[in-house]
């Protein structure tokens, strides 16, 4: 920083950037904060509006020095990043390592599919003092390592730039606005070439039939002009990310699917401008024009599902209280929780979702930590105990010591995982580019020989004949092949109560070998139930149950949900609940009990042991005579045996992971027919499992609900979550089913499988048509205009054959 705050000199305004005086008719003010600021120089006010133009406006409240004022001859259009070399500036979307390296999260503009994320990571690899460039596609989210001492981060900031992104600090505000802003974009393009191909396609039907049935030369020429002047606008508006994603790349020396796409639009474009001035040849514009909507399209629809389901880091921080109970001189005072350090004391109150990592000092309590295992029994707390950010205290008022910040928390640690499990996550090979980056050099070989051979042949013809070659073998089928495939698989299973998200999700599912499922709130539906009432006295089961609904009437404990629809006993006073114990109350003088084996015996110590059957089992007792065992079950999804039996008969091998160490898990498996069972695992472990298996070749799919399976679903090559889910878990899973019916594990499986066939179909049908193709038009046997027919019907073949996944059965 320059120098310390201070106040302005008599009469004259200091900089509100860099503090030095304004010089006296300067006019560079800019609005910040609802006010206007002066500046003392273009450098300033232009770092100044960088500042506020991406939501940092507060760096001015909170800074205790004014910033170094910009070097006049170093300032440029790119040095607008030198504000983001500033310590304070950069700690607000940095965090530095204990190794004394900086990781930086930036938020990436115009980054559109998994090519462009192969571009900026081998780009910023190589480049001395960076330690590792990772892209998160789904959030347009880079991170990047980096030893501030031997590469300034306005220089990260400039090389991604150089890539032709639009890199920002990284945060939740910016990146929903971006997003907006992409999608409004993405639309803007995809109607302008709707419009086009629809208005250029009707000249073309008359074009087509006059070289059939003879034209007007006057009436061709109009036609021709009229859709040179709208396909320029196509081209030159909605195919413009095609030239763009293909320029960056082919300068790192990389062929992308783009560059031919590019190369098709653009010579088909110019031949068709060329026969248009010179009146001579066909024209190709309805092929350009309705190819560019047709990929736009795909792209599109798969842009819309990805950022739709979008989750940032910040979204499960977000859900935390924004307030905390904390001690202040003596008394409790409510401040807000990233103001709260370690080792002040916190009130955590029943019902409350706990703000903090935080070790108990008076009080007892239960706490649902579903958050973390997935399981819907509290885990009962007491002084010297643990609770953790993200969990909901249940019962008792508890009084705590706050253990750290929010990064230093349980739940930004598994957020960590998740952040890991994703940057492993495999990587598929990206088939069409690898073949159309061959086949566009084979088009262009066996193109130039072409003109070459016919310019012997009769020189007239040569160009023309060259030109029907490069249409006809035009990769438009084949670089419609994948995209085609999976947003008609996508919006079939949309259609059926099933989100994808990933572009390699379909793919992955189809060559799964391995099935693995989470027990609670997947197998099962996630809610307690009576499943067996064991009599102890003469007292009918009716009335047990009845007075059992009366008590728990008065608990907000998830065992109450069991008794909720059951008619309660009335006349109970008295009733208290005891914190980890159970309840106990009065009915017409005669005290009861109800809860764990060691509450009900110290108050009835006749009670029989509980049954050794696999339940949740609660005591019903009055102090003199035992009433009843009740015990409790998550009731098993109507659906789960029939997926499990499906699945076995695919030939897939099918495993239980549950953090449920009870006996409900081998119990459960052996009900299904699930063979191998792991239970009591936590989140890192279900992580090792599934890397196990990958590592000896296994491609795993992985079925769960809850916080506690996002690492392991965004590791899994493919993976589903139920409704029910925490939106972190829909997030990290490739299949969200959104109605709950566990079946449409299996019928997604069979839709991918027949969307892999579908796209093999594609590409087999676009590699025989251009291989049919290309020896006809290269011997003179295909017109121009049958040439771009025979392309245009060979990318809706491709295009119908796709749209057969829509169809009910996969």
């Amino acid at each position: 920083m320059a120098e310390p705050l201070h106040a302005a000199a008599s009469g004259i305004d200091p900089c509100y950037h860099c503090g030095e005086p304004v010089p006296a008719g300067a006019r560079f003010e800019i609005e910040i904060g609802g006010e206007s600021r002066p500046m003392c120089c273009p450098g300033c006010r232009a770092v100044a509006g960088m500042i506020a133009a991406n939501g940092l406006e507060s760096f001015y409240q909170q800074r205790t020095a004014y910033s170094e004022r910009p070097a006049a001859a170093e300032f440029s259009l790119n040095d607008q990043y030198l504000i983001y070399d500033d310590e304070d500036m950069a700690e607000r979307f940095c965090q530095r390592e204990t190794d004394g390296t900086v990781t930086a999260r930036l938020l990436l503009g115009g980054i559109t599919c998994a090519a462009c994320t192969w571009l900026i990571e081998n780009s910023l690899a190589p480049v001395t003092g960076v330690g590792s460039a990772l892209v998160n596609l789904q959030q347009s989210r880079l991170d990047v390592r980096f030893d501030p001492a031997t590469i300034k981060l306005s220089e990260i900031f400039s090389r991604v730039e150089s890539l032709g992104y639009r890199p920002r600090p990284f945060h939740a505000s910016t990146q929903r606005d971006q997003m907006s802003a992409d999608y409004r974009r993405d639309l803007r393009r995809l109607g302008v070439a709707g419009f086009g191909m629809m208005q250029v396609g009707m000249f073309a039907v008359a074009l087509h039939a006059g070289d059939i049935q003879g034209i007007q030369e006057q009436y061709q020429g109009l036609l021709r002009w009229f859709s040179l002047l709208v396909s320029s606008f196509v081209v030159y508006y909605s195919a413009s990310t095609f030239f763009t994603t293909a320029w960056r790349h082919l300068r790192q020396g990389a062929l992308v699917m783009d560059l031919p796409v590019a190369l098709a639009i653009g010579l088909a474009w110019l031949a068709s401008a060329w026969a248009t001035i010179t009146n001579s040849g066909q024209v190709y514009f309805d092929s350009v024009v309705m190819f560019t909507f047709f990929l736009l399209l795909g792209r599109f629809m798969e842009a819309r599902v990805r950022q739709k389901h979008s989750l940032t880091w910040f979204d499960a921080e977000s859900a935390l209280p924004d307030a905390v109970s904390c001690e202040r001189d003596g008394s409790w005072v409510t401040v807000p929780r990233t103001q709260v350090g370690a080792g002040e004391r916190v009130l955590l109150r029943p019902g409350e979702t706990i703000a903090v990592d935080a070790e108990i000092l008076s009080g007892d309590s239960a706490v649902r930590e579903d958050t973390f295992n997935g399981e819907h029994l509290p885990r009962a707390v007491t002084t010297g105990d643990t609770v953790y950010a993200g969990t909901v205290n249940v019962e008792g008022a508890l009084e705590a010591r706050v253990l750290g910040s929010y990064l230093e928390s349980r739940l930004a640690a598994l957020q960590q995982s998740v952040e890991v499990a994703q940057t492993e996550k495999p990587r598929l090979a990206r088939l069409a580019d690898r073949v159309a980056s061959w086949f566009v050099a084979g088009v262009l070989l066996v193109t130039s020989a072409t003109a070459l051979a016919w310019l012997q042949i009769d020189s007239s013809q040569a160009l023309w004949v060259a030109l029907s070659v490069l249409v006809i073998s035009c990769p438009c089928a084949l670089a419609l092949a994948t995209p085609a495939a999976l947003t008609a698989a996508a919006s079939s299973l949309r259609g059926s109560g099933v989100i994808v998200r990933g572009e390699n999700a379909l793919e992955a599912l189809s060559r799964t070998t391995h099935l693995l499922f989470d027990k609670t709130g997947t197998l099962t539906e996630g809610q307690l139930e009576v499943a067996r009432v064991e009599l102890l006295s003469d007292v009918e089961r009716e009335q047990v149950l009845a007075i059992a609904a009366s008590l728990q009437r008065w608990s907000n404990h998830p065992i109450s949900q069991a008794f909720q629809g059951i008619e309660g006993a009335p006349g109970f006073e008295q009733v208290n609940y005891h914190v980890g114990q159970g309840l106990s109350g009065r009915q017409g003088g005669i005290a009861y009990r109800m809860g764990s084996e060691a509450f009900c015996r110290a108050f009835c110590p006749a009670l029989s042991p509980a049954p050794e059957a696999p339940l949740y089992w609660v005591a019903l007792c009055t102090a003199d005579r035992q009433l009843a065992w009740i015990g409790l079950s998550d009731k098993v999804r109507d659906e789960a045996a029939e997926v499990i039996r499906t699945a076995k008969q695919a030939e897939l091998e099918v495993g239980l992971l549950t953090g449920d160490s009870s006996a409900q898990g081998p119990l459960l498996a052996a009900q299904l027919g699930i063979d191998r069972v792991d239970i009591g695992l936590e989140p890192q472990q279900k992580m090792q499992h599934v890397q196990a298996l990958q590592a000896d070749g296994a491609v795993v799919g992985m079925v769960g609900d809850g916080l506690n399976d996002a690492p392991v679903l965004s590791l899994a090559d493919a993976s589903f979550a139920v409704a029910g889910a925490t939106d972190l878990a829909r997030t990290q899973a490739d299949f969200v089913i959104v109605g709950g019916d566990l079946s449409a594990v299996t019928s997604t499986w069979r839709k991918a499988r027949a969307c892999r066939r579908i796209i093999l179909q594609n590409f087999g049908w676009a590699l025989g048509y251009n291989l049919s193709a290309i020896p006809l038009a290269a011997m003179g046997y295909v017109p121009p205009w049958a040439a771009a027919i025979g392309m245009s019907l060979s990318s809706l073949l491709v295009v119908a054959n796709s749209l057969r996944l829509n169809r009910d059965s996969g």
